[in-house]
């Protein structure tokens, strides 16, 4: 994978550019707050050197005693050399002397003002304007602004003003230094916060990055081990919830091969088994239809027709094995196949000691009943309950011995409607009952296992199947040597 299309790449120019332009607002609002103070430093030190220049003309002229054009040259030439823009001087009538223009070995870089045109600011004429200095950066009044300071004779009286205007190139001058300081911080602070916000924009991003990119990793990794990869979770936020959600995939995605690997297993076990439950029965089939073949051949039809009616009775049997895998298959977790109707459970208890009272004579058990008052009715398939219940009864006759008692009970609890089968028989040890409802479980003892020809051996498998399609269950209890209780639980709240 290209380095650039990681999502380090996606995010770490995403937040630098961000920062950057953080720091180039700021830096905006640095530069106008400070444009507006360095013209206030300019505008103080302006003000004193004009006020010294203005002593500077009262003490050489002995205060302008005969007016603004008594300057000499040399103090013309001294004074060429203290701003860079014209200075003039004007009398107290407002007439005005010849500018003294800046001198250019003083400021080489300097355009000459011999052709420019007096302006005279119409702050000159008010009283104020001999108070004290003034500075005006404005283009108000003059374009370019000006500066002025009164002129004082010997006795202290005002005699004129000195004005330099425009103020462009002394304001220049004056910022010259602190604009090339200020531009040098600017380009420093700069390549500082580049660096700053390349390095924690790289940190950040690595940061939100790594436990994304360890996720990718163990991801990766889970595509060899589902059982056992997880991803670390650290915290409550979004991160950690996406690894949280990452687990519980794993976890779906672990039970659902789990479940792949135990439906194959089935699925080999079902064709071993009914392969090895079908090969007998057909195997014996075979072999009496050639007997009564043979004994036809031989004229015996006696033998013929008792070779016939085994392999009839054999067929019988295949028929009913053939249809309990089928209605088997059907039954598991599928409720849609139920008839529902309403079904007293008297009635049904009824129904089974009728049909398993002729047995239960026979091998001398007594089969009892005990019922709850005021059992509610159930909707559920009648039909399947009587062979389920049936299923349950016949099993407890067979497996009891000769004195002993079979106890059909009913009752409701807990929003069940709970019908248990008791039985005093051999019991059961622990591994049986975890395997009691295995179809393909063959143990000695099991009660899946057929004792003659005429059961399949998938009775228990059946009535598991038709509780759970009713949102129900079926539960053994058994202690070897004393007995089971079988107990079949139906919701009465989903009927």
């Amino acid at each position: 994978m290209s380095i650039r299309r990681t999502l380090f790449w996606k995010v770490a120019p995403a937040l630098v550019i961000l920062q950057l332009v953080s720091v180039a607002i700021t830096a905006g609002f640095i530069i106008l707050y400070a444009q507006g103070a360095q013209e206030t430093l300019a505008s103080t030190a302006l003000a004193a050197r004009v006020d010294a220049t203005a002593e500077e003309i009262e003490r050489r002229t002995n205060g302008l005693a005969l007016g603004a054009d008594s300057l000499d040259a040399s103090l013309r030439l001294d004074l060429s050399y203290r701003f860079p823009d014209p200075l003039i001087l004007v009398n107290l009538d407002g007439s005005a002397a010849e500018p003294v223009w800046p001198a250019p070995d003083g400021f080489p870089s300097e355009s000459q003002f011999e052709d420019s045109t007096w302006t005279e600011p119409s702050f000159i004429q008010l009283e104020e304007a001999y108070d004290d200095v003034v500075i005006d950066l404005s283009d108000d009044d003059v374009p370019g602004g000006f500066a002025s300071a009164p002129l004082y004779d010997a006795a202290g009286f005002p005699v004129g003003l000195l004005v330099v205007q425009p103020l462009t190139r002394s304001l220049d001058l004056e910022l010259s230094e602190s604009r090339t300081a200020f531009r040098q911080s600017v380009q420093n602070g700069a390549v500082l916060a580049i660096a700053i916000a390349l390095l924690f924009g790289a940190l950040l991003t690595w940061w939100l990055v790594r436990p994304v990119r360890r996720m990718a990793s163990v991801v990766s990794e889970m595509g060899g081990d589902w059982q056992a990869t997880r991803v670390d979770v650290e915290g409550e936020d979004e991160v950690a919830q996406l690894g949280q959600a990452i687990n519980d995939m794993a976890e779906r995605v672990a039970e659902s091969i789990r479940t792949l690997k135990d439906t194959d297993r089935v699925r080999r076990e079902l064709v071993a088994n009914v392969g090895h439950d079908l090969r007998t029965p057909l195997a014996g089939i075979r072999l009496h239809i050639e007997e009564a073949i043979r004994f036809d051949q031989e004229s015996r039809p006696e033998e013929a027709r008792s070779a016939l009616g085994t392999a009839q009775r054999q067929v019988d049997f295949v028929a009913r094995l053939i249809e309990d895998l089928f209605e088997l298959s059907r039954l598991e977790g599928d409720r849609s196949l139920l008839r529902l109707e309403p079904v007293p459970p008297a009635e049904l208890v009824s129904e089974l000691v009728g049909m398993y009272q002729s047995a239960a004579t026979s091998a001398g058990v007594t089969l009892e009943t005990e019922l709850a008052h005021g059992l509610p009715i159930i909707h559920a398939d009648g039909t399947r309950l009587i062979r389920l219940m049936g299923n349950l009864v016949s099993n407890a006759i067979r497996h009891s011995s000769h004195g002993d008692r079979v106890v059909i009970g009913v009752g409701s609890n807990e929003g069940a409607l709970r019908m248990t089968v008791t039985d005093m028989g051999s019991g059961m040890d622990a591994e049986q009952q975890e395997r009691l409802f295995d179809r393909y479980y063959r143990g000695d003892d099991a009660r899946t296992r057929s004792s003659s020809n005429k059961r399949t051996g998938l009775g228990l498998a059946i009535a598991k199947a038709v509780a759970e399609a009713h949102g129900g269950g079926l539960e053994v209890e058994s202690v070897k040597g004393e007995g089971t209780i079988m107990t079949l639980s139906l919701p009465l709240d989903d009927q």
